[in-house]
């Protein structure tokens, strides 16, 4: 089923976009920054470990357990960067283990979107979390091993770096790179809160590890992504209380908020798919779905300084701020036809057994509508309740149709 998709690459870009121009200023600001205090650079250090275990236990609180894997994995780089990386990258043991943790970082945030999203103590994640103990032990043990070898060879032509830039390898630069454009990719496409929290993690750690001769860029650079992650939590927090899921518009709750903000003069319209049920046990709940979302985006597209609800299952409520009854209806007509002239391609009988009876076909979806403003009216609720009366004359009257509160 094809259906129009609200653009939100839109609200994508804006969302990873701050924490790129974070890491610019966060780069440029150690660039010129003066030696800071003892006690000061202490308190820097401490971040990390304060704001870290935070963003774990919101995630878990908000059932977001990939971002609080994301969380997890920080933390346990900062802490091997502080305990193990504090000498000198010229000692071979030191330069193996940034190595190696440059490598393993990036790997193990791209494998977190292959868990399930669920509860932080799940068996998937705690196989996830026994998988990093152990790189961990196996490189311990190869850091150890290796420590007494010549490695130059490997670092003239394998793992070659441009020190004047980076004494990270050219490879594992690519390797961050290329893990920074997939998340990019998942942020553009699904635009999930977990997608943005790797996405952050990705893009910081790579900040810490190219530009690692700077004094405090992994106090600095951690401290600034575990505020980011607790800033997606809190927004994924607000998402969840008042936008609709399936439909990604404003749901009942910012309704009901909004109920309690409206002006002297305003009208509210209530919007009901036709024959909703029917559609559904004809081509299934998926496909059902869909047709709410599509629904959904046409409203939004065309809202014209308007604000769209879900109001709860088939139906929405627009509110028209400023707007008697009749100067909306131009507008809700406009809805009504759009709605009405939207091609849908399905496959008829999607619940068969076998797939080879089943055939594409094009239908059509409309739409019924109420509205009424609040004339003569003494609270928004009363609105709402003649806005769905009214809504109920056009069904009765056939359907696809718009009807307006009668004014007595």
């Amino acid at each position: 089923m094809q259906l129009f998709s609200p653009p939100i690459w839109r609200n994508a870009i804006s969302r990873f976009g701050y924490p790129i121009l974070l890491a610019f200023i966060v780069l440029e600001g150690l660039h010129h920054a003066s030696p800071l205090s003892p006690l000061n650079e202490a308190l820097v250090k401490t971040l990390p470990y304060i704001l870290l275990p935070v963003a774990v236990f919101l995630g878990e609180l908000f059932n977001q357990s990939r971002t609080s894997l994301a969380a997890i994995l920080l933390l346990c780089s900062y802490h091997i960067i502080q305990t193990w990386l504090q000498s000198p990258l010229s000692i071979p043991s030191t330069k193996l283990a940034y190595t190696l943790l440059a490598v393993a970082l990036p790997l193990n945030l791209l494998w977190i979107h292959r868990l399930p999203e669920r509860r932080l103590v799940t068996r998937s994640n705690i196989y996830f979390l026994v998988a990093a103990l152990l790189q961990f032990i196996a490189a311990t043990f190869l850091v150890n091993y290796l420590a007494n070898f010549d490695l130059t060879l490997i670092w003239q032509h394998y793992l070659v770096s441009f020190p004047l830039i980076s004494k990270l390898p050219v490879a594992i630069i690519l390797l961050f790179v290329a893990s920074l454009t997939l998340h990019s990719m998942l942020v553009l496409k699904r635009n999930q809160p977990h997608d943005h929290a790797l996405f952050i993690g990705t893009l910081f750690s790579a900040l810490t590890f190219t530009f690692f001769q700077y004094n405090m860029i992994s106090s600095v650079a951690y401290s600034v992504s575990s505020l980011l992650l607790l800033t997606n939590l809190i927004s994924c927090s607000h998402e969840l209380a008042y936008i609709d899921q399936l439909t990604g518009i404003p749901g009942r709750r910012s309704l009901d908020t909004e109920l309690k903000h409206l002006g002297r003069t305003y009208s509210i319209a209530m919007i009901d798919i036709d024959h909703f049920k029917m559609f559904n046990d004809t081509y299934g709940h998926n496909t059902g779905d869909d047709v709410l979302r599509l629904v959904a985006s046409i409203l939004a597209k065309q809202s014209n300084n308007a604000k769209v609800y879900r109001y709860g299952g088939e139906e929405f409520t627009i509110i028209f701020k400023g707007r008697t009854q009749e100067a909306s209806l131009r507008f809700l007509e406009q809805v009504r036809k759009q709605v009405e002239s939207y091609p849908l391609n399905v496959l008829d009988h999607p619940t068969s057994d076998s797939s080879d009876d089943s055939q594409k076909l094009y239908t059509h979806i409309t739409v019924s509508i109420g509205v009424s403003d609040n004339h003569k009216m003494d609270s928004p609720y009363s609105v709402l309740k003649a806005a769905d009366l009214a809504l109920y004359r056009a069904k009765s009257n056939g359907r696809n149709q718009v009807c307006q509160r009668l004014h007595i």
